[in-house]
């Protein structure tokens, strides 16, 4: 197993890193949601229906990345389009100060969360075989490790107070607390009771945090990039790469010359006048 692994070192390496993209993308919406809220001027229920995009787009993504199973090539492409797209989606959130637009952009950092989950699974066990349980047991710590780090990042330029500045805006601050505490998963409280200005000056700096997990990511569809680089199948650097001859070609160069042919290719020469 160890020599096996030694001789797949960067998939390896690459596979896992795809997945720490797709703990850093599964583990910020939590956190930042109230700052998002305000960012987008809209209500809490509002808001949530980008958790709904996401994973349901997630769920679509996990079966759209079964079509790129058929060749590595393909797999490459996907992952590499995937991890790229999720930086994008992190600079972008910052941009989207619309609710429906920022739900878009999450189903777009769904589908490129399930292509990740399905391609690097099926890729390591192709790898391993057999002896894969390992492997994808790193796999998933490295989602669980993106998952502890975007809160990590998001926490320092988080709003203390009411990120929307109105009248109502010292009673909405003394709320905020109590739906931080609200918002913790398996403790959901009512939230209806609480009133959130919609409305004002908005003063967040969420929008760091974003930008610090963009280009945090940055380095992983650069790792996928430099491995379709090492299995030759960037197409505008193939041109000066020789690849090895393909088993036709294997055979015609190795067959026997027969007699025939033998006594043309000298006579030949002959003809020609030598």
């Amino acid at each position: 197993v160890s020599a096996r692994f030694r001789r797949n070192l960067q998939p390896t390496l690459t596979y896992w890193s795809v997945f720490f993209s797709f703990g850093l993308c599964i583990g910020f919406l939590g956190p930042t949601l109230l700052d998002l809220r305000c960012q987008t001027q809209s209500s809490l229920s509002q808001i949530t229906w980008v958790f709904f995009s996401q994973q349901f787009c997630l769920l679509l993504g996990s079966c759209l990345g079964g079509v790129f199973k058929r060749t590595l090539a393909q797999s490459l492409f996907a992952l590499f389009a995937s991890s790229l797209a999720i930086s994008l989606v992190f600079a972008i959130i910052p941009l989207c100060h619309n609710v429906v637009v920022l739900a878009v952009v999450m189903a777009v950092a769904g589908l490129a969360m399930g292509c990740i989950d399905t391609i690097s699974n099926m890729q390591l066990v192709k790898i391993y075989q057999k002896d894969s349980a390992i492997f994808l047991q790193a796999l998933h710590f490295f989602v669980g490790f993106g998952a502890l780090l975007s809160p990590l990042i998001a926490e320092p330029f988080l709003s203390d107070t009411n990120c929307i500045l109105s009248n109502s805006t010292a009673n909405a601050s003394s709320n905020l607390p109590h739906i931080r505490k609200s918002l913790v998963p398996h403790h959901l409280g009512n939230l209806s009771n609480y009133d959130l200005p919609m409305k004002g000056m908005v003063v967040t700096r969420v929008s760091y945090a974003f930008w610090i997990m963009a280009l945090i990511n940055l380095p992983v569809p650069i790792a996928v990039f430099f491995l379709l680089y090492k299995e030759r199948m960037v197409p505008c650097f193939n041109s000066s790469s020789h690849p090895l001859l393909s088993a036709d070609e294997l055979a015609m160069e190795t067959r026997p010359v027969e007699k025939d042919e033998l006594s043309t290719a000298v006579q030949r020469p002959h003809a020609a006048g030598g």
